[in-house]
Order: C-alpha cells, then sequence, then structure tokens
C-alpha cells in the first residue's frame, strides 16, 4: 500500500539522511493563560482527577483562568498578585475550593537519632523491610504444614 503512495505521490526531496536540512529555530508558543496556569499549579499544585471522559467538565485550572480573565477585565485589581488573591477568593465565594501546596518538608541534617530510629518517626508503613516481607511469605508456608 505504502508504495503505491509513495509512487503516487514522491516527496520533493530524496529522503537520506545525508542530505542537507534546514536549521529552523523553533518559536516558543506561550499564551497568556500559560502564565496564569503556571501560576496556578505553582500555588496549588494538581488538586484533583479530572473525568476526561465527561467532555462538559472544566478543571479547577481552566476555571481559575476564566474569572482571573473576567477579573482582570474589570480592571479593578493593577497587580497580578492582587488579581491572583482576589479570583481565589472569587472562586471561593463560588464553592471551589482551592488548598495551597505544602512546602516540601526538610529534613534535619543534624541528628542524634541513629538510622534506624529515624526511619521508625518516618511512619509505621516505611519501616517495612522488603526482606522481611520474603522472610515473612517464606515461613507461612512452613507454619501451615500439619
Amino acid at each position: 500500500l505504502w508504495y503505491d503512495v509513495y509512487a503516487a505521490f514522491p516527496p520533493r526531496d530524496a529522503p537520506l539522511a545525508e542530505r542537507e536540512h534546514d536549521i529552523k529555530p523553533v518559536r516558543r508558543i506561550l499564551y497568556p493563560e500559560d502564565n496564569i496556569r503556571a501560576a496556578f499549579y505553582k500555588t496549588y499544585g494538581t488538586p484533583r482527577p479530572m473525568d476526561m471522559t465527561d467532555q462538559d467538565s472544566v478543571s479547577e485550572c481552566q476555571k481559575f483562568i476564566l474569572k482571573y480573565q473576567q477579573l482582570e477585565r474589570l480592571g479593578k485589581y493593577q497587580e497580578e498578585t492582587a488579581l491572583f488573591e482576589a479570583t481565589a477568593r472569587a472562586l471561593q465565594k463560588e464553592g471551589i475550593v482551592l488548598r495551597k501546596r505544602q512546602p516540601p518538608k526538610q529534613e534535619t541534617e543534624t541528628t542524634d537519632m541513629s538510622p534506624e530510629e529515624q526511619r521508625l518517626e518516618k511512619g509505621p508503613a516505611l519501616t517495612i523491610k522488603l526482606s522481611d516481607m520474603i522472610k515473612e511469605a517464606l515461613q507461612k508456608p512452613e507454619k501451615e504444614k500439619p
């Protein structure tokens, strides 16, 4: 099939690896709402999963952008930070709760605890070792034998 298409519509230039290529700079395509979107995700992260099968659903980020642009057109706010915060408050009044991202916890490097104590302090789920799980799995059949 592809041979017939190639024969009917041959390329203008031969498709050889040795041929000279036109090197064109890649244009940056940024829209005004991209800066708003970046600030939104930096401040609020990814709020919650979205159902992509529902064609009518609008993400919280998109709702934020639409409200931001609406308030921007009113011209009440001179600074972007004030407009950003006003948008968050306006969405909150509409029932959309946005939670700011928690900054990552910085672990203190100077500690008097041993590595085992530090591991236990992080939580019980994080104290499980793979080697212990394998030993336990291997011992279960032995215990179950009569």
